[in-house]
């Protein structure tokens, strides 16, 4: 198991993002990073310091003098985020409803192959041997 840095870990965190924006599945995201999903949520969920603060900063001080407050332009920058994440929680709930449809059908074909294969010994077996 490898131990990534914590430079490692942001800058893996922000091609991710990257990688987000432009349409990838999160399981193409994380093979393309090298890690697994869960390790890619785990990084997700720790408390490191993202660069986009100082982007927030800037955009606060551009605010200030523009004459809108920061509040609104820090809401923005949230929404944006919120709207972000909800994306990739429709992508990760999308390829799971597909799995799980997979999944289903596959258990429905193994299922009725199983229902002949038994037809096909009662058969050859004859009405005497059946139970």
């Amino acid at each position: 198991m490898k131990k990534h840095s914590r430079e490692e870990i942001l800058s893996k965190l922000a091609r991710a993002d990257e990688l987000a924006r432009a349409g990838n599945s999160q399981v193409d995201v994380c093979k393309a990073l090298g890690v697994s999903v869960m390790t890619l949520h785990r990084w997700r969920k720790l408390p490191l310091p993202k660069p986009e603060a100082h982007v927030v900063q800037d955009n606060a001080a551009e605010s200030v003098a523009s004459g809108r407050p920061p509040a609104m332009d820090q809401m923005r920058h949230v929404l944006e985020d919120l709207k972000l994440e909800n994306q990739r929680l429709r992508k990760i709930v999308t390829d799971l409803l597909l799995e799980k449809m997979r999944l289903e059908e596959a258990a429905v074909t193994a299922s009725s192959r199983q229902s002949e294969t038994q037809g096909v010994i009662q058969a050859l077996l004859g009405p005497a041997n059946s139970r």
